[in-house]
């Protein structure tokens, strides 16, 4: 018997990939049909009813935020009792955590103080025509940081208002 050399075949080496691309394309569809998307997220406002006069709201249960130009905001709290003679108390803040949120934090307190629950602060937005829309954005997540539950956007049209609009502007 006579002993054969090893016959050395050459062998391929490529690999077949196709089956990869099948798995890939399968584990993409998988993964979208799986995967829930985040939903947008949207701060609900509630509007009040066009019918009927709204209740009274103690004015000492309130604070006024006046969004004004340069990223300031003015402030005043009136009094239950409004006497024509009364100026408000005027004071500007910023945006800033140490501004509007530590002002809204107080007011929080001396209401919870004179009424006994903390949650009873109506904060009134009011735009100035010269403020911009961030400026109001950024006090309704304010609004919700602070956990203010009851708050409004109006226009600035009362007496106090342009009073105070006046002041502003020297």
């Amino acid at each position: 018997m006579e002993i054969q050399p090893y016959n050395k075949r050459k062998r391929s080496t490529m690999v077949d990939l196709t089956p990869m691309v099948d798995l890939g394309f399968l584990l993409i569809t998988f993964f979208m049909l799986a995967t829930s998307f985040s939903k947008p997220k949207a701060m609900e406002v509630m509007k009040p009813d066009v019918e009927g006069d709204p209740a009274p709201y103690p004015q000492s249960k309130t604070c006024t935020l006046m969004l004004g130009s340069r990223d300031m905001i003015y402030t005043y709290s009136l009094p239950d009792e409004m006497i024509s003679s009364i100026v408000p108390f005027v004071d500007s803040i910023d945006y800033s955590p140490s501004g509007l949120r530590k002002y809204i934090q107080r007011r929080q307190i001396e209401v919870e103080k004179r009424w006994g629950l903390r949650n009873m602060l109506f904060v009134i937005i009011k735009p100035l025509p010269n403020s911009s829309f961030k400026n109001l954005v950024d006090v309704l997540d304010e609004m919700l940081i602070s956990d203010v539950k009851r708050y409004a956007i109006e226009k600035a049209n009362t007496e106090v208002d342009s009073m105070i609009m006046k002041i502003v502007k020297k």
